[in-house]
């Protein structure tokens, strides 16, 4: 329920796009929020307003009457967000040249008038999107805080973002904000060590901490995240990932990246393997009793501590909490993650971290890896 006691206003204009509207709808009111759609006179004639009402559970705008809607839906600015969406040439042009002759581009008038922040989820032919005219309209509305989500280029089309980049662009516009300004690296995901060039040794990592870690970093206002390594699910396209897979990759690009960017934050949630193998140039043949050697490696974390000054979260997986290494500066924090019976360490199962820290240690419990990974971000990086 992170969008709980938030309105989010949905002002929907004639793209056959819409139809991904309802979706979205249903997500927000799950994370809590009061949802009310806007339906453009053109838009109804391709999907019915009934549908809207069913998703969200409140009545569409499908008129502005004497209620005059376009302002009463607005009177809590600070809890409010407006999200045009799908917005085609049309409605983008005529937000931008002043024109409010229907319901998303009036609803657009008051609102940022009045403070209101503005999510726009653009949908239309690719070069409609790269005429001159509406990189000019998008540049110009973007200048003065209008927050864009950028569309999918697939087939010619640029095809409405998906749902996730809207929530995370309504949450980012409905937050304090507090990593604004701030710089975030995420290593996450499992390392693969080369047996023979076809088989490897790994572990059951799935990278999902590290995933819930970005995209939560993203909507707590961080200018710029980076996730080096790997996840099961396809990180949002706001978030540079530069992918690895060996021990050794992760190694060169957290190293490079370091050197090449300053990050007020890192998280090392990745579970890397602490050997390296003998690797066998050709296949090992079925049937083939072989010997591998596993060999200690340097901890990334020792490559990292001398490459980064600011804040660091390591993690550590284990049975026993006593072999946890508590930090001796007021920079690091150790998160200590019990390994659980029947794969449920994994995953999207619950998650509940005890995170140590140099004034001692703090515990974390939550349902979901999503709450967690919020949590863990709030106890580490609000200073």
């Amino acid at each position: 329920m992170r969008l709980h006691g938030k309105k989010v206003i949905v002002a929907v204009s004639a793209s056959i796009s819409l139809y991904r509207i309802p979706d979205l709808v249903r997500e927000l009111v799950k994370m809590g929020a009061s949802v009310t759609s806007a339906i453009s006179s053109e838009a109804q004639k391709l999907i019915s307003p009934e549908i809207f009402r069913w998703a969200s559970g409140n009545n569409p705008v499908t008129e502005i009457t004497g209620r005059v809607e376009h302002i009463s839906l607005f009177d809590d600015p600070g809890n409010t967000v407006l999200v045009i969406a799908p917005a085609t040439y049309n409605s983008l042009g005529k937000i931008a040249a002043g024109i409010s002759d229907e319901i998303p581009p009036l609803m657009f008038a008051y609102a940022f008038g009045h403070g209101v922040p503005v999510v726009i989820a653009p949908a239309m032919h690719e070069d409609m999107l790269r005429n001159p005219i509406m990189v000019d309209n998008i540049r110009k509305l973007s200048s003065l805080g209008v927050r864009f989500v950028s569309p999918r280029i697939e087939d010619d089309k640029a095809k409405i973002s998906e749902n996730i980049s809207i929530i995370d662009e309504i949450y980012r516009a409905l937050s304090d904000r507090i990593l604004e300004g701030k710089k975030a690296l995420v290593v996450s995901g499992r390392s693969e060590e080369p047996i023979d060039p076809v088989r490897i040794i790994s572990n059951k990592s799935s990278g999902t901490t590290g995933y819930w870690l970005a995209r939560n970093l993203y909507r707590l206002g961080a200018s710029n995240v980076t996730v080096i390594g790997n996840t099961n699910q396809p990180l949002p396209p706001y978030i540079n990932h530069i992918p690895a897979s060996s021990t050794d990759e992760y190694y060169k690009e957290t190293r490079a990246e370091l050197r090449s960017e300053t990050y007020d934050i890192v998280f090392v949630p990745a579970a890397l393997s602490d050997f390296s193998v003998n690797q066998y140039k050709k296949k090992i043949e079925s049937g083939e009793e072989v010997s591998i050697t596993l060999k200690p490696r340097a901890k990334l974390l020792d490559a990292i501590r001398k490459e980064h000054t600011g804040i660091m979260v390591s993690f550590k997986l284990d049975h026993d909490e006593s072999r946890v290494k508590h930090p001796q500066t007021d920079k690091e924090y150790v998160v200590f993650n019990e390994i659980k019976p029947q794969d449920r360490t994994f995953g999207e199962n619950g998650a509940g971290y005890k995170v140590f820290g140099k004034e001692g240690m703090t515990e974390i419990i939550a349902g979901e890896k999503e709450e967690a990974t919020m949590r863990l971000i709030l106890h580490v990086a609000w200073k």
